[in-house]
């Protein structure tokens, strides 16, 4: 049997390894821009499994290809995305992983095989259980031939949820603030927060003992964000110019003011520019830009040189990326940085972004949305 996996989540990777059911020979792709009917005609598969992938799939390979992903609630209730976090907000103790065969319409298609798996624990520990469902399944798959039935009863679709939806409701129960950490506590999702005067507050590795939630708490600096003006354009301007600013930028030279204008008024009217101002206590703090072409994200930032040394570039560039992908979900980011400049270097690579490439004075680092 010949399949081709999809993959984007290196620890669901590790646990098929594990489960020798891939290895160095297995035929995976891991990028969006690899999946191409060109390349899945070459290979030719059986199957195309779709362990963990978050692209929306040609069509032409759809109606093509058996292609086969996987959904976390029991279809089909639940269609729709964030299954986990909607299951345990509605009160469920445990779910299922379904199996089923891709089509045009989301997790509408017949259901080859079910596992129930529990939802206690935090969201590291169900994932856990969750990719070892998803190998115990591609085990079946390759040792029997199976039909697919259709799905029956009443459809119930999820809404995915948002960064607003981590925002605890401490008016809840405590069981449900509870499970409001718990369903998110994962390296690979944004914290359950609160916000509290000018900061926000991270909750992690909860425990509920008796009448009592112990976590881990990360107190941040809350910067408000918000859509870049044309009035912004003259100070934006100033800090762009700042002579430790040019010797960090690619082009290190100083911009005159009407050639920055007419730049400024091209990025505010292309919709496929999303600019982002943060403003600290009243002042603006620095601008983050990203331009999108073709489902690819160039991403820039930059600080108010009088607010330097005050850690606030992570916690901007983290609050605009989360913003844009509210508005543009699962959208490649990479960002080009002088290899000169550390302390970029280590803000992007603290929030996840990965070295792609080198040349001499540039290393290009890219952020995918697992």
């Amino acid at each position: 049997m010949r399949i081709l996996y999809c993959v984007q989540n290196k620890i669901l990777e590790d646990v098929l390894r594990k489960n020798r059911i891939i290895n160095k020979n297995s035929l995976i792709l891991r990028k969006k821009k690899d999946l191409t009917y060109k390349k899945v005609k070459e290979v030719n598969p059986d199957y195309i499994m779709f362990p963990h992938w978050s692209y929306i799939v040609q069509d032409k390979i759809i109606d093509n290809f058996k292609c086969i992903c996987f959904h976390s609630s029991p279809l089909p209730y639940g269609r729709g995305g964030s299954p986990i976090q909607n299951m345990i907000l509605r009160g469920f103790k445990e779910t299922e992983v379904c199996s089923l065969l891709m089509k045009k319409e989301l997790d509408a298609g017949p259901v080859y095989l079910r596992s129930k798996v529990k939802l206690s624990g935090s969201l590291d520990e169900i994932l856990l259980r969750i990719y070892g469902a998803v190998a115990d399944q591609i085990k079946i798959f390759k040792s029997k031939n199976i039909t697919p039935k259709d799905q029956s009863g009443e459809v119930y679709k999820f809404r995915r949820l948002n960064l607003k939806d981590n925002n605890i409701n401490f008016k809840d129960s405590l069981e449900s603030i509870y499970d409001q950490i718990r369903m998110l506590d994962s390296d690979i999702y944004p914290a359950a927060y609160s916000k509290l005067g000018h900061y926000i507050l991270d909750f992690k590795n909860a425990k509920l003992e008796k009448d009592v939630i112990k976590a881990s708490v990360e107190i941040k600096r809350k910067i408000s964000l918000r859509k870049v003006k044309l009035s912004d354009c003259r100070e934006i301007w100033k800090w762009r110019n700042d002579p430790q600013t040019r010797s960090m930028f690619i082009n290190k030279e100083f911009i005159l003011y009407d050639d920055h204008l007419k730049w400024f008024k091209s990025k505010l009217g292309n919709k496929n520019c999303y600019f982002y101002i943060g403003e600290f206590f009243g002042i603006n703090a620095g601008i983050v830009r990203i331009d999108l072409v073709k489902g690819v994200g160039d991403i820039s930032i930059n600080i108010n040189p009088k607010l330097r040394g005050m850690s606030l570039s992570e916690t901007l560039l983290n609050d605009a990326i989360k913003t844009f992908n509210l508005e543009k979900q699962n959208c490649l980011l990479t960002a080009n940085i002088n290899k000169k400049n550390q302390a970029s270097i280590k803000i992007f690579t603290s929030l996840g972004f990965k070295i792609e490439k080198s040349s001499k004075t540039i290393n290009t680092y890219s952020l995918s949305f697992d």
